[in-house]
């Protein structure tokens, strides 16, 4: 272990957990992490006067932060794993010694949530956390398509409360169609479920439908699977098996080949085998961390040896540096693939890939293409060195585990596509594929946002969009070409707080567009504005970080916003006395209104950045909490969260329809 960093490893861990916790890009894979913590094992044996605390083998969340505002009378804990047969083996001697049953469930592989209910209604939904602690995420849950989740329980479980445990997911249908509306609305598509399902949750103004499902696996009433599914949740069809090694192992190893079926409802990497009695589980009892009557066990993903042919470095759309292999085809899980990801610099230096190295690769969760390991590496190989600088020639920031270009304009592609978005400039017609084309080449016909605006006829018709299946060459068109440059055209008269949110600042986004075309009305304003300005401006939300990257932003873009300026994109206005006495006229004047759930009637299908738009346009400030301040809760969903606060506070409540006949909709 001469190459071997305790500390750095203890890091990487902690890091890649947080990662896989928080439901953000994926560091590194269970099989990579489960050899990460063997080799801090491996150290702590031989090294003992060296070992420090970490909590990475006795903490529900790995030793990292991951609580919230929600305590837990009952902790919510996690399974240990079981690597091999012979450790299922050792498992299931265990529970047959202590007389028990074993039942065989898919591991689903979403995040667990304690579902409350207070009298029947559901009225609280957050995370596993810590373990004791979790993360309130019932305002954000209350507005999604949840199947399997009941908002009202039948008069049988209408008393008391009801704490009811499980995993949500998105299943291979749920993820089908909430990827399709998440890449129609101009975003990119979703990696993974898991990754899909926590950024769905964590978003709390989603402008395009998902649906998930709710598998609920406990409650603290003992209630078993039929009557919970009696009550309206969806459950896992389990198998119980006796006490018997040979038949357990038997039935695992089917399911192995029966979860590659297409028609298999969720995507699952493995199975959960736990004890039936609760009786037993009493007898078995719990660790710190895990309960010793229930472990996981995961499949080996399939393989296949190809040599790599070349390693590419790009940038994402938030600057983070990808490393991707490129290789001969090999066909993994059924289909043939030609590259994978090498995560990041600190996982190639583990590996020690190189371009010819002849490497592993597989399917992490039957989705993504990795590198699992170097088989050989021939004579000649070297090790691969990522660069110090971003493809253009930019200086990266390395003080994380993922590398980050400090260039803004190394993501101009993703930049542009998302500026094209509804959220933003709403440029009907505009694809990720065509903002990739206009930025690519050795000429590029778009270096910033302002080009956009300056594109013509001929450059747009001419574009190149690569070839066909024949392998002929495709382009825009006339036709296409004519409709997006009226679109472009169209997107000049939107108001300020779109063109802000086009800019791409970091910390800005649509809420703070919004929020600093209020207060500052004009782009020279912006331009003006010191950092003081921003931190002193009484602007919601906005601290110290913010304050420093809005002033930082708006000087780095004085360039592009001369070229939008030049090109006649809105730059806001001055508001005049007699504007402001109209204003105050308006029938949301000097009202802090909440918008919570979907909205129907006259404005169904009016997506939450458009409605917050809408609040005020009529007058009023949108916020997204509901606090003693709030003057209008806009809801149709009794009982949530923010209802019972608007409720408790004795904020005025109106249904959707109500609300349109307030603004004259």
């Amino acid at each position: 272990m001469a190459d071997f960093s305790y500390t750095d490893a203890i890091d990487q861990a902690k890091t890649a957990a947080l990662a896989y916790y928080d439901g953000s890009d994926e560091l590194m894979t269970d099989a990579e992490y489960d050899h990460l913590l063997d080799r801090i094992r491996e150290y702590e044996k031989a090294n003992p006067d060296d070992v420090v605390e970490h909590g990475l083998f006795t903490a529900v969340a790995a030793g990292v932060s991951v609580g919230g505002n929600v305590t837990y009378d009952v902790p919510m804990l996690s399974l240990d794993k079981v690597k091999d047969l012979a450790d299922i083996e050792s498992f299931v001697d265990r529970v047959a010694a202590a007389g028990g049953t074993v039942r065989l469930e898919a591991k689903f592989d979403g995040m667990a949530f304690n579902a409350r209910y207070e009298n029947g209604t559901l009225a609280q939904v957050s995370t596993r956390g810590d373990g004791v602690t979790g993360e309130d995420l019932t305002d954000n849950v209350m507005k999604l398509h949840i199947t399997g989740l009941p908002k009202q329980l039948g008069s049988a479980l209408a008393d008391g409360v009801l704490n009811v445990r499980g995993e949500l997911l998105m299943t291979r249908d749920d993820f089908e169609f909430s990827n399709a509306n998440r890449v129609a609305s101009g975003k990119p598509a979703f990696a993974n479920p898991r990754n899909a399902t926590a950024g769905s949750v964590r978003k709390s103004d989603l402008d395009y439908d998902v649906r998930l499902t709710f598998m609920a696996y406990d409650s603290d009433r003992g209630i078993q699977d039929g009557n919970l599914e009696l009550a309206g949740f969806t459950t896992s069809s389990g198998l119980d098996i006796a006490a018997d090694s040979t038949d357990v192992i038997a039935r695992v190893l089917a399911f192995g080949d029966e979860r590659k079926a297409a028609d298999f409802p969720y995507p699952t990497d493995g199975v959960v085998l736990k004890v039936v009695e609760p009786e037993v589980w009493a007898a078995l009892g719990t660790t710190s961390r895990a309960p010793r009557w229930a472990v996981a066990y995961k499949y080996e993903a399939e393989t296949a040896v190809s040599a790599v042919l070349d390693i590419i470095e790009g940038v994402g759309r938030t600057g983070n540096i990808s490393y991707t292999a490129i290789f001969d085809p090999v066909t993994v899980d059924g289909s043939t693939i030609s590259r994978a990801t090498l995560h990041n610099p600190s996982i190639i230096a583990e590996l020690g890939v190189g371009i010819g190295s002849v490497v592993q690769v597989f399917k992490a969760n039957d989705i993504i293409p990795r590198v699992g390991r170097v088989v050989e590496n021939p004579e000649g190989v070297t090790p691969y060195i990522p660069s110090d600088v971003s493809p253009s020639g930019a200086p990266l920031d390395k003080s994380a585990v993922i590398w980050r270009s400090t260039d803004p304009a190394d993501s101009i592609g993703a930049l542009i596509s998302y500026a094209g978005s509804r959220d933003a400039l709403d440029i009907d017609g505009f694809s990720t594929a065509i903002a990739d084309a206009l930025v690519s080449g050795e000429r590029p016909l778009v270096n910033d946002l302002g080009d956009l605006f300056t594109l013509q006829f001929q450059q747009l018709a001419n574009l190149s969009l690569g070839t066909t299946e024949k392998g002929t060459k495709r382009f825009l068109g006339g036709k296409v070409a004519e409709k997006i440059l009226a679109n472009i055209d169209a997107a000049k008269a939107q108001p300020l707080n779109r063109v802000i949110t086009a800019l791409g600042i970091r910390k800005s986004g649509r809420t703070f567009g919004r929020r600093l075309a209020n207060h500052f009305h004009t782009m020279d304003a912006l331009l003006a504005a010191t950092e003081e300005d921003f931190l002193t401006s009484g602007i919601e939300g906005v601290g110290p970080e913010r304050a420093a990257l809005f002033h930082e932003g708006f000087q780095r873009n004085r360039a592009v916003i001369d070229k939008l300026r030049a090109a006649g994109v809105n730059m806001g206005e001055e508001p005049e006395q007699a504007a402001e006495e109209t204003a105050a006229a308006l029938p949301l004047a000097g009202m802090k209104v909440v918008i919570s759930g979907a909205l129907n009637g006259p404005l169904a299908g009016t997506s939450r950045n458009e409605a917050n738009e809408l609040v005020e346009r009529m007058g009023g400030q949108s916020s997204g909490s509901v606090s003693k301040t709030t003057s209008l809760l806009v809801s149709s969903e009794v009982g949530t969260s923010k209802w019972q606060k608007a409720t408790d506070l004795g904020v005025r409540i109106v249904t959707p329809e109500e609300f349109a006949e307030m603004i004259g909709r």
